[in-house]
């Protein structure tokens, strides 16, 4: 029988030639079935079976066939699997909508290179190594055509994300599809997100219907606690607890002087970012230490480096995660040694 409807066609997904239609919701795509057959396993088995006579719901004579999935992610998918420009390699630029819907329904029905694709572009902005992590994120600017910019887009494929519900949709996404070494760089984005308001990520989760596992809740509840406190204890700890005196200081008070300005300012960032260790201190901050002696400049910048280093490497710990050493043998099971170039 032929459908009465007429429900939303997009453009870029209905081929006059092709010989079945897709919808999920409201939306519906004209396609190939051969192509999807021939990228996934799942499609080819489903459009294998044989329709009984007169039961068909046809659609400008071609059979239709309804996925129950999201109307933007199908579309997404889709796209990036007809059109080849849409979804290109990393490191070309892309949005997390798109990365999002790409690796949930390659995930889903099995398009294996989709899949690492996505978890490729979505892997360049949660890294395991803090060296890599500096980098794409002290060196970001907000002027688009900033050279630091155009550094970062050689690290990191898509933009900051700033909600919370982005955040929670991260950590649900690396969930569903087992990229475990994403896990702990996002529930640290959440909890800097949050700022210790875990009232509002009931509510956000709420208005979103978006949820954290009750897993994932207790890790956040009892991560983002000792995150905060890292602030205090790692990163201020590095000035405060310097000796007294440097050996071959240079002029004691005048460098006393400039190690209490320090504390001060970190002291002073803690209200305005209390659970964000790692963004506490950038390098242009040390132009306000300009009175400290080279000698004791130098120490401190190097205590101070091993600091974000401690916090780093116990951050999966914080949210009861494997070390990072287990999550890169994970990442790279599933996306091999050079992951960045898949």
């Amino acid at each position: 029988m032929e459908v009465d409807t007429e429900p939303q066609r997009i453009p870029e997904l209905w081929f006059k030639d092709g010989n079945i239609v897709l919808q999920a919701g409201n939306t519906q795509f004209r396609v190939y079935g051969g192509i999807l057959a021939a990228r996934s396993p799942i499609f080819e088995d489903m459009l294998s079976l044989p329709q009984p006579p007169g039961e068909s719901e046809l659609v400008e004579g071609c059979p239709l066939v309804r996925l129950h999935d999201d109307p933007v992610e199908a579309t997404v998918f889709l796209r990036a699997i007809f059109d080849l420009e849409y979804f290109k390699p990393f490191p070309a630029q892309t949005t997390y909508d798109i990365i999002r819907g790409c690796l949930r329904l390659s995930n889903k029905y099995g398009v294996d290179q989709l899949r690492v694709r996505a978890l490729v572009h979505l892997s360049s902005r949660y890294r395991t190594n803090l060296a890599d992590w500096d980098g794409a994120n002290f060196y970001e600017s907000s002027d688009p055509d900033s050279p630091k910019n155009r550094f970062v887009s050689e690290i990191v494929s898509w933009p900051y994300l700033s909600t919370l519900a982005q955040q929670i949709s991260v950590i649900q996404l690396a969930q569903e599809v087992e990229a475990t070494w994403i896990l702990p760089y996002a529930f640290y984005r959440l909890s800097a997100v949050l700022d210790g308001n875990l009232e509002e990520l009931i509510c956000e989760a709420d208005k979103f219907e978006i949820n954290l596992s009750p897993e994932d809740l207790k890790r956040c509840l009892a991560g983002q606690h000792l995150q905060c406190r890292a602030s205090t204890t790692d990163i201020i700890a590095a000035f405060a607890s310097h000796p007294h005196e440097i050996h071959g200081c240079a002029s004691i008070s005048q460098c006393r002087k400039a190690r209490l300005v320090a504390i001060e300012t970190l002291q002073g960032m803690i209200p305005a970012f209390p659970c964000m260790p790692l963004g506490l201190w950038h390098d242009d901050d040390w132009e306000s230490l300009e009175d400290m002696c080279p000698v004791c400049l130098a120490s401190m910048q190097d205590r101070h480096q091993a600091a974000p280093q401690r916090f780093w490497n116990k951050l999966p710990e914080i949210y009861r995660l494997p070390d990072w050493e287990e999550l890169e043998k994970n990442r790279e099971a599933v996306l091999g040694s050079r992951w960045w170039l898949a």
